[in-house]
C-alpha cells in the first residue's frame, strides 16, 4: 500500500511495521486510516476476475446492515400492502404482493449500498472500522477510498434511474441521497446522537414509504392513507428515540473517531436507560394505535421487554451486538401489527 504525503518519512523505511507498533494507539489508528485511503496499485488481473471481486466487495459494504436494516424495511412494505387498504389503497392480491418481494428488497439494498459507500469511504470511517468492523472492504484492504468514490459515480445515477423509471420511487430515492449527504459529507452523523437519530429516522420514513408503494405496485403517494402516513411517522418516532441501541456495541470505534454517540455523551448507564424505557412504551403505543388486545400484542411486548432488560443487564461488545439484532427483530414484529388488527 502506498503511504499518503502526510506521513513522516520514517514510515516508508524497512522498519515501518516496528515504527507503527511503537506509536500510541490513536496515532497508529490515524496512520492506518490514511493508508487505507491511498492510491491503489494497478490490478493486472483479467476484467472478469476484477469485476467478480468488486461485486463481492460491494456486498461486504452492506453485509452487516442487510439483515438488520433491509429485511425489516422489506417486512414493513409487505405487511403494509397485505393489510388491505389500511395503509395504502391498491388492487393487489396476496400473491401479487409476495411477487414484489425482490423489488422491495432491491430498493432497500441499492439505497443502502449508496449510503454505505458514502459512509465507509471516509478516512474517519476507515479508522473506526479498523476497530469495529475490520472485515469491511476499506480497512481490510480489498478496496481503497479512491475506488469506492469511483463506484459511487456509477451506482448513484444507476440506482436513481432504476428506482425512478422501474419502481416509481424516484422522489424517495433522491431525498435519501440528500439525507446521505447530510449524514456523511456534512458530518450530521457525528454532531450529536439526537441529530444522528433524527436523520436516520427521516431516512427510515422514506425507506418505509418506498417499500409500501413498491409492495402495492403503485407509485402514487396519494394512494397512501392517513393511517398509512401516521404509521410511517410512528415508526420514525420509534427510530428517533431508540436507534442509538446500535451505538452500544461500537463505543471503541466511535470514541476513536470522535463521534458524539449517546453512550459517550451521556455515559453508558444513562444511555441504556434511554433505551430500556422507550422500547416497552412504544410497544404499548403501537398496540393501542391498531387496537390490538393483550394476547395478540404479546409477542411484541415480550420481545420488547427482553430487549429492554438486555440493555440494562447484559453488557459487553458481543452481548450489545446481540441486543441490537434483537432490537431489529422487535421493529420487524411491530411492522406486522397492521396484519392482525
Amino acid at each position: 500500500m502506498a503511504i499518503c504525503h502526510g506521513f513522516h518519512a520514517e514510515y516508508v523505511t524497512s522498519s515501518r511495521v516496528q515504527t507503527l507498533q511503537s506509536v500510541s494507539p490513536p496515532r497508529k489508528i490515524r496512520a492506518m486510516g490514511k493508508e487505507l485511503g491511498s492510491t491503489p496499485t494497478k490490478d493486472t488481473r483479467s476484467f472478469p476476475v476484477r469485476f467478480k471481486k468488486s461485486l463481492y466487495s460491494l456486498w461486504l459494504f452492506t453485509k452487516d446492515d442487510t439483515p438488520t436494516f433491509v429485511v425489516p424495511n422489506t417486512v414493513f412494505g409487505v405487511c403494509g400492502a397485505l393489510a388491505g387498504s389500511r395503509l395504502i389503497i391498491h388492487n393487489g392480491t396476496f400473491t401479487s404482493v409476495l411477487l414484489r418481494l425482490p423489488y422491495i428488497f432491491l430498493f432497500n439494498w441499492s439505497n443502502l449500498l449508496v449510503f454505505d459507500l458514502a459512509n465507509q469511504r471516509l478516512p474517519e470511517s476507515a479508522r473506526e472500522d479498523t476497530l469495529n468492523k475490520p472485515w469491511r472492504p476499506v480497512p481490510s484492504g480489498r478496496m481503497t477510498s479512491t475506488q469506492v468514490r469511483k463506484w459511487m459515480l456509477l451506482t448513484i445515477p444507476l440506482v436513481l434511474a432504476f428506482n425512478h423509471f422501474a419502481m416509481h420511487v424516484g422522489t424517495e430515492t433522491a431525498l435519501l441521497y440528500t439525507l446521505t449527504w447530510l449524514y456523511n459529507d456534512l458530518k450530521g452523523g457525528d454532531e450529536g446522537w439526537f441529530l444522528r437519530n433524527a436523520i436516520i429516522a427521516a431516512a427510515f420514513g422514506l425507506y418505509n414509504l418506498g417499500s409500501l408503494k413498491i409492495a402495492a405496485a403503485t407509485g402514487a403517494a396519494s394512494n397512501v392513507t392517513v393511517a398509512g402516513y401516521a404509521w410511517i411517522a410512528i415508526i420514525s418516532g420509534v427510530i428517533l428515540t431508540t436507534m442509538h441501541v446500535q451505538d452500544l456495541k461500537d463505543v471503541a470505534g466511535d470514541k476513536a473517531r470522535g463521534r458524539k454517540t449517546a453512550p459517550l455523551v451521556m455515559g453508558d448507564l444513562p444511555a441504556r436507560w434511554t433505551l430500556a424505557i422507550p422500547v416497552p412504551v412504544w410497544t404499548a403505543y403501537c398496540a393501542c394505535f391498531w387496537g390490538l388486545g393483550w394476547l395478540i400484542a404479546a409477542p411484541a411486548a415480550v420481545l420488547g421487554g427482553y430487549v429492554a432488560w438486555r440493555c440494562l443487564c447484559v453488557k459487553g461488545k458481543k452481548a450489545d451486538r446481540k441486543t441490537w439484532q434483537l432490537w431489529c427483530l422487535w421493529t420487524a414484529v411491530l411492522y406486522m401489527m397492521p396484519l392482525v388488527r
